[in-house]
């Protein structure tokens, strides 16, 4: 059997930007005859595939070497192809949606095989290309683009640690534990068919009050974990924010933070750096509060691995974050302290490397402890919210507490 390693890295690449039923799916016709079938792991439906595309015999019994076959690769809605047009012994590989179109003429099928092989072994800067392309027409990519990838949940995380910190008294030590879930469903486009996720965040996070209310140092090391149509990867982050009071009002903070994601059924692995600053302004009055907050931050990809290549993929993205959280104190109170009803509507613009989803909008509510006083014991509030953005929605439950 040929060397199919450097097709393997083109898929897995794929794999890491798109796929339900399962997220890899392929079919291959001949004569009007087709077989399908689906799988939710990179490398065995790459060998079905080898076995479907470069040598046809190996699904359709009756195939003599002379017919014309079709093999398409479904990459989360991203159509790979490799096609024998005619009787003849050329042999086309295609990838519609980035313009790639390469042809292999040897005088049998057997050596035009060969030369496809031989194309992707000595072109590896092949996988550059596609893994931004891709990326904006992936409903589930690990990496970014949708409610459930580590670029966004980054986001997320960052503005909460920005806006709120862990209110604790001056010269206090806090931890932080939650637990939050999101189900996103995309659209279908003219690329990729309707498909979902299901994520698991666990936001864990320490910090350290510098004297005075809202002067404070936060460690932030959330992991998660999502299944995308059958396929699972995981992720953590390590992040360090400091927060600044510039009056009993205005707080300002950034932080930065790394960020990894990786996934043994895609095949893929990556790590995101970044950095943001925010701004949190507190109106209030009797029994209400109204939090203004705002962040601007930069994630760039930094590093990709796809089977064994590693690269700069060249994937960065501005992102624009602003929120409006309206809180009323409620008649019920824990240990003293005051429990509040929240309501909030926050909208994301994501700017620079195109994703498939650029720009969100969310509205959720909260109920718990208010989020502008220090409070004596344990600070929790749970919620739940639901999200409308470009070609998907999502749906959000989530708690967490400060002790």
């Amino acid at each position: 059997m040929p060397n199919f390693k450097p097709f393997l890295s083109l898929i897995a690449l794929a794999f890491s930007t798109y796929g339900h039923a399962a997220p890899f799916e392929f079919s291959a016709t001949m004569g009007g005859q087709t077989q399908s079938s689906r799988h939710t792991d990179a490398e065995q439906s790459v060998n079905l595939f080898y076995k479907q595309a470069i040598k046809p015999g190996s699904i359709f019994s009756n195939y003599t070497g002379k017919e014309a076959v079709t093999s398409t690769l479904n990459f989360r809605g991203l159509p790979i192809i490799i096609t024998y047009p005619d009787g003849g012994s050329k042999l086309v590989f295609s990838i519609p949606s980035t313009g790639l179109n390469k042809t292999f003429q040897g005088r049998t099928r057997e050596q035009s095989q060969a030369l496809f092989l031989k194309y992707f072994s000595s072109t590896p800067d092949i996988l550059s290309e596609p893994s931004t392309h891709l990326l904006e027409l992936s409903p589930i990519d690990l990496i970014a683009g949708n409610s459930n990838s580590l670029m966004s949940r980054g986001v997320s995380n960052d503005a909460q640690t920005l806006w709120f910190g862990s209110k604790a008294a001056a010269d206090e030590q806090r931890f932080s534990v939650g637990i939050n879930y999101t189900h996103m469903q995309s659209s279908a486009t003219a690329q990729a068919r309707a498909m979902s996720s299901d994520g698991i965040t666990l936001p864990l996070a320490y910090a350290y009050n510098l004297g005075a209310a809202n002067h404070e140092l936060i460690v932030s090391a959330p992991l998660g974990y999502t299944d995308a149509e059958g396929s699972k990867s995981y992720d953590a982050n390590l992040g360090l924010s400091y927060r600044y009071p510039v009056n009993s009002n205005w707080t300002l903070s950034a932080t930065g933070s790394a960020r990894f994601t990786g996934s043994n059924d895609l095949g893929t692995s990556a790590w995101i750096g970044s950095a943001a600053i925010g701004s949190s302004y507190v109106w209030e009055g009797d029994g209400w509060h109204l939090t203004l907050g705002n962040m601007l931050g930069y994630y760039n990809v930094f590093n990709m691995h796809v089977d064994n290549s590693t690269f700069n993929p060249d994937i960065a993205n501005t992102v624009f974050r602003n929120g409006l959280f309206y809180s009323l104190d409620s008649q019920w109170e824990v240990s003293g302290d005051p429990l509040s009803w929240e309501i909030y509507l926050i909208n994301t613009q994501y700017t620079g490397t195109k994703l498939f989803s650029n720009h969100q909008n969310e509205i959720g509510v909260s109920f718990g402890q208010q989020r502008t006083e220090p409070n004596s014991n344990i600070d929790f509030r749970g919620g739940v919210s639901y999200s409308k953005g470009e070609n998907l929605e999502s749906w959000q439950i989530n708690f967490g507490a400060w002790f």
